[in-house]
């Protein structure tokens, strides 16, 4: 009995580390917690340095353990921005006192019971994934590599067939990272100009004045003018992008990095995402003549390591941007770590739900500790709506120094990968950082070329046409679908007709030799089912659904049928070829459940999938008593079939029993017969 108690709290201790995250990857001075969506923000001041928000348990608690500050995690977040019970501008941080850091989750744990208090969580640390080594490879031709190992050039003639320039400025390349130096030469043609807060409308936020780019001076008056969040007092004057970290923490306009190469990681991964192409100078980006946008997420008041420290911050403002501007956002995100997070999932939800944005993540350089292969979960490259990037070598080689698990949905270059670095130079990096922004530009062409898809579509296309010959080239058993889609591949990307996206609608059943005009155990069905394409996407082009069922009672003599196109917003059935499907006599099931596994726009390795559930309602057969052949027609054959259960010569089923008690007296003898013989001859 010790055993088991011993074994049942080992089990619940395991539980509630699963559920409550690691403390080894958290900060050891903050919290951050979220109230109650029908509690109102907090009016946080100051009276004798102590803190007062007015909700008296707030300030209570806030006495009684010393709290040292309380300051909004995303004051960027308005109350439109939730991801269920979640509310953004409700989420605030707090910061310990010095000694009471040993007690982190005991206050966590106090903190957690008041009554205006939604939940508390650990603030995790997000580092950079990269390790920069110091060769400056110049300028050769095989130093962007990774540009023809996923066909962009290829892609670039596709498009340029028709005389125009790949990319599309309404498409907003951001690097939430460690800031961009901005007036590079290989990235300042390319910059996100913010028209909204054009205040003296010259057409730009940025001119050329003494020799160097700045911020037009004549739009820097103090006021946000474009308003886009409906705060008057957030994002004023983000004429190019926006620092949530600034230098101790408080925001700015201006997300240009310290001037030293150890800063250089934000403009490395923005080189990848859309350094300006075709230009007679440095490197090409796939996205070619797609907007960069910087966001500044890494306080500058560091030292040692560089964290990321606002990064969740920079996500939902690059999302805001893209999408008020009427533009598009693809948001990278080369920095992550352990720990799960309801908060920084929900702000990726709300990026992507809510503002159409598509956000790209590092999905890491193996093990948290440093480099290695490592199976791990890393975020926030592993929550759900993240498209998590695995780093390849050349030969679309793994090289077993990353990070593989079924949260990876890409393959991409991320090996000697040349880019930009502060203050105008370039220099040769590995990670899956880089790997990011190399898949990441690749979302942005396929949105250029495709102004009016959804974040959906252009995710969809791009995840779909990775090339799986991955999988042939690091065949270990272990990897299998450890790796992503495949390898992205541009050209396939951009030159793939739009999937559909099918939904089921309902079915046609023709039961055959039905009894009660319900399908019995025992009978066979005609199934015709009913697919609708959804309006706003592709169509279908040369479908098949393949039906099966686990349960051992059901057969289905024609599992494969084929469907005619299905154009977007219109029907298809097989009407003209329906499944046929038996139900043995002695199915229990009071439901059958099926399973449609739909296909479509076959194309080399490319192929649209889906599968549908379908669930067929079955009814006891009831009783013809006499009839136990189950032909509903009572006759001798009936008659012989009970005289053979009573002597012994049949092994009848439990509907046998029951219809050949003709006296319902639960005995099976010579009056039943009687009775059955009367009932044939009458």
């Amino acid at each position: 009995m010790v055993k088991l108690v011993n074994k049942v709290f080992i089990l619940v201790v395991f539980i509630a580390f699963l559920f409550c995250g690691s403390q080894d990857n958290a900060y050891n001075n903050k919290l951050l917690f979220c109230l109650k969506k029908d509690v109102s923000q907090l009016v946080i001041t100051r009276e004798n340095n102590t803190i007062i928000t007015g909700i008296d348990n707030i300030d209570n608690f806030v006495n009684k353990h010393n709290i040292q500050n309380i300051e909004l995690w995303l004051p960027g977040a308005t109350n439109e921005d939730h991801d269920g019970e979640i509310y953004l501008n409700k989420i605030y941080r707090l910061f310990l006192n010095e000694r009471n850091k040993k007690d982190l989750a005991l206050i966590k744990n106090q903190l957690t019971k008041l009554n205006e208090i939604h939940s508390v969580e650990f603030e995790y640390k997000r580092k950079p994934f990269y390790s920069p080594n110091d060769t400056y490879f110049g300028s050769s031709n095989n130093q962007q590599w990774e540009l023809y190992s996923i066909n962009s050039n290829d892609a670039w003639d596709y498009w340029t067939d028709n005389g125009n320039t790949p990319g599309d400025r309404q498409v907003i390349l951001a690097s939430v990272d460690t800031g961009v130096n901005w007036t590079h030469a290989d990235l300042r043609n390319n910059l996100w100009e913010n028209l909204g807060e054009d205040a003296n409308g010259n057409g730009h936020t940025v001119i050329y004045s003494g020799g160097q780019y700045i911020l037009d001076p004549g739009d820097l008056n103090g006021i946000d003018d474009d308003d886009w969040d409906n705060n008057s007092n957030t994002y004023i004057d983000d004429l190019i992008g926006w620092d949530p970290s600034g230098n101790g923490g408080v925001d700015d306009n201006n997300p240009d990095p310290p001037n030293s190469n150890s800063w250089s990681h934000g403009s490395h991964v923005a080189g990848l995402l859309a350094a300006s192409t075709d230009n007679s100078t440095g490197i090409a980006s796939t996205a070619f003549n797609c907007s960069l946008m910087s966001v500044k997420v890494s306080d500058e008041n560091q030292s040692g390591d560089i964290y990321i420290t606002d990064g969740f911050a920079g996500i939902l403002y690059a999302a805001k941007a893209g999408f008020y501007s009427e533009g598009f956002s693809v948001i990278n995100n080369s920095w992550g770590g352990g720990g799960f997070s309801q908060y920084e999932n929900g702000v990726i939800n709300t990026a992507v739900n809510d503002y159409n944005a598509i956000v790209v993540c590092a999905g890491g350089n193996g093990s948290t500790t440093g480099w290695g292969e490592a199976y791990e979960a890393h975020y926030p490259s592993s929550y759900e709506n993240s498209v998590s990037v695995c780093p390849l070598g050349s030969n679309n080689q793994w090289n077993h120094w990353g990070t593989y698990h079924e949260t990876v949905d890409l393959a991409s270059p991320g090996e000697s990968i040349h880019s930009c670095t502060t203050p105008n130079n370039y220099q040769s990096w590995d990670g899956s950082s880089m790997a990011s922004p190399v898949a990441a530009s690749v979302f942005g062409l396929v949105k250029s070329q495709n102004m009016d898809w959804t974040n959906e579509m252009v995710r969809t296309m791009v995840l779909a046409t990775a090339d799986p010959i991955i999988y042939d080239v690091n065949s270990e058993n272990y990897l299998d679908g450890m790796l992503g889609k495949g390898r992205v591949d541009t050209y396939k990307a951009i030159q793939t007709p739009l999937f559909p996206k099918i939904e089921y609608a309902g079915e046609d059943i023709f039961i055959l030799n039905d009894f009660d005009g319900n399908i019995n155990p025992g009978e066979e069905i005609e199934l015709s089912v009913v697919l609708v394409n959804d309006s706003t996407w592709g169509t279908a082009i040369n479908p098949s659904g393949f039906l099966v069922s686990l349960n051992s009672d059901v057969t289905i003599s024609n599992p494969n049928v084929q469907f005619e196109n299905i154009s977007p917003g219109e029907v298809g059935i097989n009407i003209e070829s329906p499944f046929q499907i038996s139900f043995d006599a002695s199915l229990e099931d009071t439901s059958v459940e099926l399973y449609l596994y739909f296909s479509s726009n076959q194309n080399d390795y490319i192929e649209y999938t889906t599968s549908i559930p379908i669930i067929l309602s079955i009814e006891e057969m009831p009783i013809l008593y006499g009839d136990l052949n189950q032909d509903t027609i009572i006759n001798i054959l009936d008659a012989v079939q009970l005289v053979n259960i009573i002597l012994g010569a049949a092994n009848p089923s439990e509907y046998q029993i029951e219809a050949a008690d003709m006296n319902q007296d639960n005995i099976l003898n010579i009056q039943d017969i009687i009775i059955l013989i009367n009932i044939i001859f009458e």
